[in-house]
């Protein structure tokens, strides 16, 4: 049972603070992935787990003990980088025995877990050789390795796949998360890429300007975004946002986009869900899938003008001019042939979202 706890954790730079008042709780056997932009805080945050930071208030607790004071050495986790950092004039072999003899178990003992932590990675074949002789994304698997054979409490990485290209990536994020199901050990993993937090995390913490913005499963942080900034990171496209307008029809409600002159349809509930916030600063969200195309006109849905059309294989994102605002759509491949077709849009109400503009939090409206 390895649980690791942040409370209260604060860390500077000189007078910039990197993280600012993070409370966090992993529990045993847990994926989380820390996901932010450049210089958000996480891979400090993770430094500061493994102990190669200091913070300077608050408690890092592993298993309900404060190990804040705690040397990186004394505190039983292992840390993967995103450089490979094997030594070159060892072997593969001896790079991954290389933890175990430095606590001085026995040849038969260091055998025996280098070979099964290797059949695990499926490198037993690689053993022999030195890293030079690797791809990298072998190169990798051994770092992994020379992690994993010490059994620790827990494994940190810090964007271990980022350097290899988008193919090794892929095959990597499907053997982190083999290992992780077969190992079932404590796994904390920053990345600045969403795929991969969506495709690996059990929960996602998403981090920005060392604030903790939103704790949640891949499906809630995407179907349900806690403010504008989680709302505009996660997925690919990002949501749509735009100034939004909310009055009453005689059945119904309308939305306007922007300075657009005509509105769209929405249930006359949402007029009560906003809670008096209609006629206030208001931010509407729909990500592309929520945004819904026809080539004939029909109640509910907008004439529109397409403007830029991205292929992007089993499905295209269509640019739509609304006013002076773009919305994108997700539509099937080849649906529309090229910019300038004038097409009926909508926006579907239950994917909907709706901000204040002035605290970019979610009014968390569901139709």
């Amino acid at each position: 049972m390895t649980q690791i706890e942040l409370r209260g954790v604060q860390k500077f730079f000189g007078a910039v603070q990197v993280i600012k008042d993070l409370n966090l709780k992993i529990s045993d056997n847990e994926f989380i992935v820390l996901l932010g932009q450049s210089g958000c805080g996480k891979t400090t945050t993770l430094r500061a787990i493994a102990g190669l930071e200091t913070i300077d208030e608050g408690d890092i607790l592993i298993d309900g003990k404060p190990v804040q004071h705690l040397k990186a050495a004394d505190r039983d986790i292992a840390m993967v980088f995103q450089s490979f950092s094997l030594y070159p004039h060892m072997s593969v072999y001896e790079n991954i025995a290389f933890p175990l003899r430095a606590t001085r178990k026995s040849k038969a003992e260091i055998d025996s877990e280098v070979r099964s932590v290797a059949k695990t990675l499926q490198i037993t074949d690689l053993l022999g050789k030195k890293p030079s002789a690797l791809s990298g994304g072998d190169m990798q698997r051994v770092a992994i390795g020379r992690a994993l054979v010490r059994r620790p409490k827990a494994m940190l990485m810090d964007e271990p796949i980022g350097a290899l290209d988008a193919k090794l990536r892929e095959e990597m994020r499907a053997e982190i998360k083999r290992l992780h199901i077969k190992q079932g050990s404590t796994t904390i993993y920053v990345t600045h890429d969403q795929i991969e937090a969506m495709s690996l995390a059990d929960r996602i913490v998403i981090m920005h300007e060392g604030v903790l913005q939103q704790v949640g499963s891949p499906d809630e942080v995407y179907s349900r975004p806690a403010n504008l900034f989680v709302a505009q990171f996660v997925g690919s496209p990002v949501m749509n946002v735009a100034d939004a307008a909310v009055a009453e029809n005689a059945a119904s409600a309308s939305v306007t986009v922007g300075d657009a002159t005509t509105s769209f349809e929405f249930p006359r509930a949402l007029l009560s869900k906003l809670n008096g916030h209609a006629g206030g600063q208001l931010a509407l969200g729909i990500r592309p899938e929520g945004v819904l195309i026809r080539r004939e006109a029909a109640d509910g849905f907008m004439a529109v003008e397409t403007q830029i059309v991205e292929p992007l294989g089993s499905f295209d994102i269509v640019d739509l001019k609304v006013g002076s605002n773009m919305l994108r759509a997700r539509t099937k491949s080849g649906f529309i042939s090229g910019p300038g077709e004038k097409v009926f849009a909508r926006i579907d109400p239950t994917q909907a979202h709706f901000f204040d503009k002035a605290s970019g939090k979610s009014l968390e409206v569901r139709l």
